[in-house]
């Protein structure tokens, strides 16, 4: 074409350049673009299993305050029940106090002790004040 107009010929070689660097930059901000996009997909990955977690951990402390109010519970009702046990010991007879009795009982068993009625107590001063 006639009336074209050419490019003077030292631009020929910048522009060449500046299309060069152009399309490497091009080039890079699309590398970025893509490492961006794979740190978003890993950071929304993450953000969803941490949810998950801390849901899962809620879970968890929720039983775990369960199991503890539980277990408090049953040490209450086991200290209550150790009192009641300790009254009742208190209550009871302690073994020295059953010896003692043992031996009460022996004292006064009729058939291994030999009592004496009083009128064999009288006779008996009476044959021994005549011996006198």
């Amino acid at each position: 074409m006639v009336f074209e107009r050419k490019p003077p010929q030292n631009v020929s070689p910048i522009s060449g350049e500046v299309v060069r660097i152009t399309n490497d930059n091009t080039r890079r901000i699309r590398i970025v673009e893509q490492s961006l996009e794979s740190s978003r997909n890993r950071i929304s990955s993450l953000e969803e299993r941490l949810i998950d977690e801390i849901g899962d951990i809620k879970k968890w402390m929720d039983q775990l305050s369960t199991d503890v109010k539980e277990v408090a519970k049953n040490l209450k009702n086991i200290k209550a029940e150790i009192l009641r046990i300790n009254k009742e010991l208190d209550r009871t007879a302690r073994r020295s106090e059953i010896n003692e009795l043992e031996s009460l009982l022996d004292l006064y068993n009729p058939i291994k002790s030999h009592f004496v009625t009083r009128e064999e107590v009288v006779r008996i001063l009476e044959r021994e004040l005549k011996k006198i």
